[in-house]
């Protein structure tokens, strides 16, 4: 969805964090329960904090960003 060089162009959400996190969760899974599974997820990372968000998302897209940086 968001590749590091578009990222300055992209306005980043709490959502956009989260489906990036989640997508990238999905991709380690082998197909089990896969719904299930995409509903913990979103669950999970929907209540979240914005700063543990952005931990998550700079360790997955190996960037730099910022609660500030989020758009409300």
């Amino acid at each position: 969805m968001l590749d590091n060089k578009h990222l300055h162009m992209t306005h980043l959400t709490r959502d956009v964090l989260v489906k990036v996190i989640v997508a990238e969760e999905m991709r380690s899974l082998d197909g089990n329960d896969y719904l299930q599974s995409l509903q913990n997820a979103y669950h999970k990372w929907h209540h979240q904090g914005s700063d543990v968000l952005c931990q998550k998302f700079n360790t997955i897209k190996k960037t730099n960003i910022s609660v500030e940086q989020l758009k409300p």
